[in-house]
């Protein structure tokens, strides 16, 4: 989660685009992902595409769920926040792109589309997202979901061979064998998220991974990265949620961060950021 929000942010920073997740989702599905997005096509309804996203989307966002509903006729395919730290927005802008291209419909059949919900601020250039869900946008939303028409979703099209179904689900299923070990960065991030107050130290972590702290640390060099590396980027993150989405004050968010001092917090979030937690609140 924590590469995941750390990947996002310097997208942003070296495009220039805050539509940059939604220019990222124009472009072909990476590996497994494309065949996700032809199995759904497969599907016999658009339905029975959502029961395929649904049952392999742990697969590439383990800290969002996706949670479908149907309420008075429409379908809410929502993105909801697993942890404590949230998703970057540009992330939801991608998915939620993506979810618009698979499931808007083939030429001859009813757009499924009613409304694009997302949390973020009104743009200063909301066009993007506007093109994308045919001005049917709402931003400021309380979370993050595609509206869709249940009777429209319902439309019948044809099939898809029953044989290439049957290799792309079997595709996917090894896939989601060979990825469903949490791997040790993962495992590390999500014990340093569960408390930053009172976050363990590196051989606290090693402990609890039944491994020794040298092992541990040579392990996340492997993938990149140290422990303290990991712990900065969590507080940096969650900093800037928690003062952008809570009513908490500086001093409360410091405490949360496990930082004794305000000023050290202070000091910590002008490096991160380039300005006090005052200003970015």
């Amino acid at each position: 989660m924590c590469a995941c929000r750390r990947f996002w942010e310097v997208t942003r920073e070296l495009s220039g685009d805050p539509a940059i997740g939604l220019a990222a989702a124009r472009q072909s599905d990476p590996g497994q992902l494309l065949g996700l997005a032809y199995l759904m096509q497969l599907m016999p309804s658009r339905p029975a595409s959502l029961v395929e996203l649904s049952r392999y989307w742990p697969l590439w966002t383990g800290h969002m769920a996706l949670q479908v509903e149907d309420k008075n006729g429409l379908l809410h395919v929502a993105l909801l926040p697993g942890h404590a730290l949230l998703p970057a927005v540009e992330e939801l802008d991608f998915w939620g792109a993506l979810q618009i291209q698979h499931l808007k419909g083939l030429p001859g059949t009813t757009n499924a589309i009613r409304e694009l919900c997302l949390r973020r601020p009104r743009p200063e250039n909301p066009e993007p997202w506007l093109k994308l869900a045919a001005d049917l946008v709402r931003f400021d939303a309380p979370r993050d979901e595609v509206v869709l028409d249940m009777d429209a979703l319902r439309e019948p099209r044809p099939a898809g061979s029953p044989a290439v179904c049957n290799v792309l689900a079997n595709s996917l299923k090894n896939y989601a064998t060979q990825t469903s070990r949490e791997s040790v960065l993962e495992a590390v991030a999500n014990i340093v998220l569960i408390d930053l107050a009172h976050a363990p130290g590196l051989d606290q972590t090693a402990e609890r991974l039944h491994m020794t702290s040298r092992t541990l640390h040579r392990a996340l060099q492997r993938e990149g990265w140290t422990f303290n590396a990991i712990v900065e980027i969590q507080r940096r993150c969650v900093a800037r949620d928690l003062l952008s989405n809570s009513e908490l004050t500086v001093s409360e968010v410091a405490e949360r961060l496990g930082y004794r001092e305000v000023s050290n917090f202070s000091r910590a979030f002008r490096r991160w950021y380039g300005v006090s937690p005052g200003a970015r609140s």
